[in-house]
């Protein structure tokens, strides 16, 4: 019984060695850096989009010519950038094996390395070997600046609903010395041909009063609103109770009406109300030529925490 155990871990032993062996020995003809064949590429682009005409082809051929795929590989590790009709995506990952086959997890799904005579596959792309010692240095500055949009749309990501502390600034954009406590979240705008797209909603606490701005997915434009227009919005309290309340729409941006003695947003932000307000801004109530919608979230969060910084300053 107990030959019969040894021999049997023997065997497992020797099995896990060779798989690794065989790892390592693909790995081992993948060493260096690699760039995308672009005649393999031209390849598989003409087969998923079709050159219907010669405007199509025109274009197909410029996106080829324009991408960039480059790899190094050293030791079990792959790092490089793929950039092909204006999308980025890095590779910074190990070289894994299943089945006696090469992956690397990427972030949509395991993507297969096939080794062969003039390099290797990667998602049926061509991948050859460079003279190259290192990535170039365009890559290497792709490769930054993807990071570097990364991070900040991460930190961009975690800071949704946080109250965070903005400056103003005068005539030459220089600041003030006075402080806004302002927070962005998401919310969803709705036409009558398009339901719930998203957008980005700026909540700015100015004075005694709230007012909006409205941003596309991309945050690159304003929302468009009536202007100089008296209007009404829909508030959902935490209790369930949803009352209007009068707001006035000027260069693109809504805010609770000036001349309200009780603005229901800024009370509840400011007071000691807690829970989260729904939102409902309708452009009807302002105009006859707009219905676009939008709803969002508020709460109070980490406000009370922003106005008490800025008060001790």
């Amino acid at each position: 019984m107990i030959k019969l155990n040894l021999a049997i871990q023997i065997c497992i032993s020797f099995l896990f060695v060779t798989l690794i062996s065989c790892k390592d020995s693909q790995i081992k003809k993948i060493q260096g850096v690699f760039v995308a064949d672009k005649k393999s590429l031209m390849k598989i682009t003409q087969e998923k989009t079709g050159t219907e005409n010669a405007f199509a082809s025109a274009l197909l051929n410029k996106v080829v010519e324009n991408a960039v795929i480059e790899f190094k590989i050293s030791g079990d590790s792959i790092k490089g950038i793929m950039f092909l009709a204006g999308q980025t995506n890095s590779i910074n990952s190990k070289i894994e094996t299943r089945n006696d086959s090469l992956f690397i997890k990427s972030e949509d799904a395991d993507v297969y390395i096939v080794p062969n005579e003039k390099g290797f596959l990667f998602k049926n792309i061509q991948m050859i070997k460079s003279n190259q010692e290192d990535l170039s240095v365009d890559t290497k500055n792709m490769l930054t600046d993807l990071i570097e949009k990364q991070n900040e749309l991460k930190e961009f990501t975690e800071n949704l609903g946080q109250w965070q502390k903005g400056n103003f600034v005068d005539e030459f954009g220089d600041k003030t010395g006075e402080g806004f406590p302002f927070t962005v979240v998401s919310g969803s705008h709705e036409t009558s041909t398009v339901v719930n797209s998203d957008v980005y909603v700026k909540s700015i606490i100015n004075g005694h009063g709230i007012y909006f701005e409205i941003y596309n997915s991309t945050l690159s434009f304003k929302e468009n609103f009536p202007d100089s227009e008296f209007g009404t919005i829909k508030i959902k309290f935490p209790s369930g109770d949803v009352k209007s309340e009068r707001v006035f729409f000027f260069k693109n941006t809504v805010s609770e009406s000036p001349d309200d003695k009780n603005p229901l947003i800024y009370n509840h932000l400011v007071g000691n109300g807690n829970g989260e307000l729904k939102i409902l801004i309708d452009l009807s109530t302002a105009s006859s030529y707009q219905s676009d919608k939008y709803q969002f979230t508020l709460q109070k969060r980490n406000l009370d925490q922003v106005l008490s910084g800025m008060k001790g300053k």
